[in-house]
């Protein structure tokens, strides 16, 4: 990996990091660290609605940290497929199938989204990965 796409990788980690760390609704100063991604598929229940507002912005929010990461800014998201949630430590696990479009000849892909969030808020989120799904 080239040393500016590391560099690159380290600034967007070190903002949504510095994002992460602001004040609550409370007014308290969020204390807790990053969520682990789940050891095992316990507790994971299927999206009965993909057009719900919150499952639609866990899915934006992967593209746009991938985007960040990558430079691949002419990646547009479409849709959320389908997914899987599981509550923990306050916020969602989301494990999620998204359509993007663009790259390649300018075509739809689907991509696997695995991301952490409090629903509703623009802070509270982590970001684990961000993949074209194998066919």
């Amino acid at each position: 990996m080239r040393q500016s796409s590391c560099l690159s990788i380290i600034v967007v980690v070190i903002s949504v990091t510095l994002v992460a760390i602001t004040n609550n609704a409370d007014g308290a100063l969020a204390s807790s660290l990053p969520p682990a991604p789940p050891a095992a598929a316990a507790g994971w229940t299927a999206v009965a609605n993909v057009n719900d507002k919150s499952i639609q912005q866990a899915g934006q929010f992967g593209l746009w940290i991938y985007r960040q990461i990558t430079r691949l800014y002419f990646l547009r998201y479409v849709n959320v497929v389908s997914g899987q949630t599981q509550p923990y430590n306050g916020g969602y696990n989301y494990r999620l199938v998204v359509t993007v479009y663009g790259g390649p000849n300018w075509k739809t892909t689907l991509y696997d989204a695995d991301v952490w969030g409090i629903p509703g808020t623009t802070t509270h989120w982590w970001f684990r990965s961000f993949t074209p799904k194998r066919s």
